[in-house]
């Protein structure tokens, strides 16, 4: 009997050290928190934006890697939803993954909001992530004109293409340079451009005497016509909406976030050489929809991107 009771209080024993062990080992799992992005890779992501809340602006990312790498670092702990009681700035990551869904991150330390489930987060990640939002608004702000405000606008045609940056030629004397007759102009849109293409720059006024010469600060770069467009062009690309021509603009639109439904489609076409007649036709095909953009534009769904048509007066 005695051993039995003896075997008895060793196997109690044994019991509580176990549940001790997994109550300490479970503690521990949660001051340590977990790495919910530690595989995270570049290519299982197809687009990822981040919202900015204030200033409530949305900014697509274009080079995800150094996003893939502070959100492999990212450390939660256990689930708290008292983040709303908090008043401050936050920014809201959207990835579109390559198998179809999406995920919602939003950084507001000493949170992390995901998919709408709030975790305290360690601070040095989650600090990281506001600090890389941040320095995205920086990047995308237009630069400030001058203290007299001053905008120069001169025609040039296009003489040279690089990665980020072409060289031009400006058209009678309309840049009046003292050691170049060549520009080289920062391409950060990344218009599609060609040689011989005529492009309208416009900038600050400010001329640094380099060679090529540089300009102080380009605000905008505009194509006005592309006599060398590919075969099937005669023409840049347009199409009439509202009895307006609106013309290709070489642009993809960066716009993140946008309703479901199109304002129209382009239901006719004729031929690259020609200037489109009628409402809904284009000179490059049809069949395309479209939406309604900011500044007299459209942008216009096609090979799953969204191009920007900007409306200007006709002309033969």
């Amino acid at each position: 009997m005695r051993k039995l009771i003896m075997r008895k209080k060793t196997i109690i024993i044994s019991l509580i050290c176990i549940l001790s062990a997994i109550i300490i080992m479970a503690a521990f799992a949660a001051a340590s928190g977990r790495k919910p992005y530690k595989n995270l890779e570049t290519v299982q992501i197809r687009s990822a934006a981040v919202q900015l809340s204030p200033p409530n602006i949305t900014i697509q990312i274009t080079e995800i890697k150094e996003l893939v790498d502070i959100l492999k670092d990212v450390v939660i702990y256990n689930e708290d939803d008292s983040y709303t009681e908090y008043d401050g700035q936050g920014v809201t990551f959207t990835l579109v993954m390559t198998d179809g869904t999406q995920t919602s991150i939003m950084a507001y330390n000493p949170f992390l909001v995901i998919d709408g489930v709030g975790y305290k987060t360690k601070y040095e990640p989650c600090e990281a992530l506001n600090h890389y939002a941040n320095m995205l608004l920086e990047q995308t702000k237009l630069p400030a004109l001058t203290d007299n405000g001053q905008e120069i606008t001169f025609q040039a045609t296009v003489i040279a293409v690089a990665d980020e940056s072409v060289l031009v030629e400006p058209a009678d004397d309309s840049l009046k340079l003292s050691t170049s007759d060549q520009v080289s102009i920062p391409n950060k849109e990344k218009l599609t451009l060609q040689i011989g293409d005529t492009v309208e720059i416009v900038y600050n006024g400010d001329i640094l005497e380099t060679y090529p010469v540089q300009l102080g600060e380009v605000y905008r770069i505009t194509l006005l016509e592309q006599p060398k467009a590919d075969a099937m062009w005669d023409r840049i690309p347009m199409v009439r909406v509202n009895n307006k021509l609106y013309y290709d603009t070489g642009r993809e639109s960066t716009v993140s976030e946008r309703c479901g439904n199109m304002d129209g489609e382009i239901t006719s076409t004729v031929d690259g050489t020609e200037i489109p007649m009628e409402d809904n036709q284009s000179n490059f095909g049809c069949g395309f929809g479209y939406q309604y953009g900011e500044d007299d534009t459209i942008e216009i769904y096609m090979n799953e991107k969204w191009f920007v048509f900007e409306h200007r007066e006709e002309a033969e």
